[in-house]
């Protein structure tokens, strides 16, 4: 057997032990600890290729010689600790070279939620700890003694979104970071602090290490137009606004000449914003200079000559920089920003004649581009979390404009694994929260069949039709005695509607508050039909075929006790009057309406104000319907929409087409689906 505890061989992270950064003052079970990792190593001659494994403990960037070079590690589950692969070659230079990674350490259960970090990154109560794995000159990076550690004082965080997204920074420069000089004597040194093993009995300790499972992100620098020097007066203040020309998501920098002591606060906004007759604040034209900036911020004490970079990307079209000064002048000096994203490429963009529905597919596809990082997002200014409501509808958007697979496979393959002892998978992932929007983990059967239909990819798909058949059962086993599929007890939500906003603040349809939901068993069996179409390949059509009985007498107890032949239309439920188009639409997707009754119901769909209306997500399946039944020549006025927000100058699409909190959020890029898949339109 084996000696125990195993040696230190492989991958492994170096760090400060948590006891003694408790010791320190750097709680790091309870505080988000601020750290910077400095390695120095000589190099006799640049080597044609220098490649390294790279990542860290809770979130890193990688600086080498001065340039910022990457962020990471690739979102994951909790146990898994992605390492990324990265070529130094080219930042290398004969002689001294010096690698810095600046970390944060995030808390599992933080002493408040200001301390927690973003919602999509795992705490971990071990504190900052880097792993470099490769051979960089003439020390070892996996070397413990290589590194030293300087923690970050003058790094402390405010609460604006800090739930959503992360700790917003209050950066105080003048605690000054000893790694950017010489002198790193009196550094903390750094010794083993979690190597990952497999004990004798199978136990395993420390995160798995694994590749990065898809590309890195790209990097693109700008510049923000009509950026001047400004220089403000001691003793004053001032404020200017910055307009980047369109929405991003970027690593923002700043310059500052003299100044020390200065206050300088930063807001990002994704638009100007006015307020209506009550006072409640709303979007208009998006860059309507006589409306005010607000949003999340970070705040900067200058030191005197240097620069600020947030840590964490900023999603942004407008910055208003507010200043002010203390007994010196400050000039703030402007600096090149860097665009971050992941790297889709439209190679598949059809040949339009209509330069108006160009521009629809152009900003559909910036905004599907801004909502991919390392997963799909809602959106970027605010969650940044992948939900598989989302996630469905922007890995079709992927097909029908890129060829990549990857961050779609990324995508399958988390939410498999995000499936709870209940059957749900999570409705959103990786999430240090768990959320169950049941619908949603219909949305992830859909993804298997959407895969298979684009790659016909059988193996990839084989492993996780164990966690759609477990998500069809959990539904099933909730029949209530009048046949009908119960509420599943936690967020039954399907679209940001208006009229179901008035009855509760979770959007949640009205039917479902009152018992048994058509729209609920409805999507039920659209989702459960996708699973359906799928299982022969796998060897289960004896399985197809139950779930396609079971699927039948649900659609006939939908007619049975929701259809109202007064108004010929689907009711939200047995014990409500109300009409919505979801419930149309997924009576004739699913079938349970046929022939000329699907076009007649779809007429009304089309063409009735007083049903309560799909937003943006839901469009998607209200084309399908009208193509289905041959209407869609009747959808050309649904793109009007779209094209309000053309004309309030969005340069992606938001969240709803009322009132909408992001104005980036890509179950809206539509266009990219539609225009590809019906050309002769465009």
């Amino acid at each position: 057997m084996p000696a125990f505890p195993f040696p230190i061989t492989g991958k492994h992270f170096v760090g400060i032990l948590p006891q003694d950064l408790s010791a320190l003052g750097f709680d790091p079970a309870q505080r988000i600890v601020p750290a910077w990792f400095g390695f120095r190593t000589t190099v006799a001659e640049v080597p044609e290729t220098c490649p390294v494994d790279i990542t860290a403990r809770s979130q890193f960037k990688l600086f080498v010689n001065g340039q910022s070079l990457l962020f990471g590690p690739c979102r994951s589950r909790k146990e898994i600790a992605y390492y990324d692969t990265i070529d130094l070659a080219p930042y290398l230079v004969a002689g001294e070279n010096r690698i810095l990674m600046q970390v944060f350490s995030y808390p599992e259960n933080p002493a408040d939620r200001v301390q927690q970090g973003p919602n999509h990154v795992y705490g971990d109560n071990g504190g900052p700890a880097v792993c470099v794995d490769g051979t960089i000159g003439d020390k070892d990076p996996g070397a413990p003694e290589n590194w030293c550690v300087w923690l970050d004082s003058g790094m402390t965080f405010n609460n604006d979104q800090v739930f959503l997204m992360g700790a917003m920074e209050n950066k105080d420069l003048r605690t000054a970071n000893p790694l950017w000089g010489d002198d790193w004597s009196g550094l903390l040194p750094c010794t083993h602090v979690q190597p990952m093993t497999y004990d004798p009995f199978g136990c395993r300790h420390g995160k798995i290490f694994e590749k990065r499972p898809i590309p890195l992100l790209y990097r693109k620098d700008f510049e923000i137009p009509g950026w001047e020097q400004t220089t403000v007066a001691a003793h004053s203040s001032t404020s200017f606004v910055l307009d980047a020309g369109q929405l991003t998501t970027a690593y923002f920098r700043i310059g500052f000449a003299g100044g020390r002591d200065a206050k300088v606060r930063l807001t990002y906004a994704e638009s100007y914003f006015k307020k209506d007759e009550n006072g409640r604040p709303y979007k208009g034209v998006r860059d309507d200079t006589t409306g005010y900036i607000d949003g999340i911020h970070d705040e900067v004490v200058v030191a005197g000559d240097g620069c600020y970079e947030p840590f964490r990307f900023r999603t942004f079209r407008f910055i208003q920089v507010d200043v002010e000064t203390a007994e010196e002048p400050l000039t703030i000096q402007p600096m090149t920003c860097t665009e971050t994203a992941y790297p889709l490429h439209n190679v598949k963009k059809p040949a339009f004649t209509d330069p108006k529905k160009e521009k629809l597919y152009d900003v559909a596809l910036r905004t599907l581009q801004l909502c991919a990082h390392d997963t799909y997002e809602d959106c970027p200014y605010y969650e940044q979390l992948m939900y598989a409501g989302d996630t469905r509808l922007e890995i079709l958007f992927t097909y029908a404009a890129t060829d990549d697979l990857e961050l779609p496979r990324q995508a399958i393959r988390l939410f498999a694994s995000s499936q709870q002892p209940n059957g749900f998978t999570q409705a959103r992932f990786p999430s240090r929260e768990d959320q169950i929007i049941p619908a949603f983990s219909l949305y992830f059967v859909m993804m298997l069949e959407d895969y298979l239909l684009e790659t016909g990819d059988v193996d990839f798909i084989r492993p996780f039709i164990p966690v759609a058949e477990r998500v069809v059962e959990t539904f099933l086993a909730k029949r209530l005695p009048d046949g009908l599929l119960a509420p599943q007890g936690y967020w039954d939500y399907f679209d940001w509607t208006q009229e179901w906003a008035a009855g509760h603040f979770t959007n949640t349809p009205t039917a479902v508050l009152d018992g048994e939901s058509a729209l609920q068993n409805l999507f039920f069996v659209y989702g459960t039909q996708a699973l359906i179409r799928i299982l022969p390949q796998f060897g289960r059509t004896s399985l197809a075929e139950y779930y396609t009985e079971e699927c039948a007498k649900i659609m006939e107890k939908v007619k049975e006790l929701c259809y109202d032949p007064a108004k010929g239309l689907f009711k939200e439920g047995p014990r409500t009057d109300e009409y919505a188009q979801h419930t149309q639409i997924y009576a004739v997707l699913t079938g349970t309406v046929t022939g000329e009754e699907a076009v007649r119901i779809m007429q009304q769909v089309l063409e009735d104000p007083s049903l309560i209306q799909c937003s943006f997500v839901q469009k998607y399946y209200l084309f399908r319907a009208a193509e289905k039944v041959g209407l869609y020549d009747k959808t050309e006025s649904l793109w009007d929409a779209w094209q309000e927000f053309i004309d309030l100058h969005c340069t992606t699409f938001p969240e709803t087409p009322f009132d909408p909190r992001s104005d980036c959020h890509a179950w809206s890029s539509l266009p990219l689906f539609e225009f590809a898949k019906h050309q002769e339109n465009i």
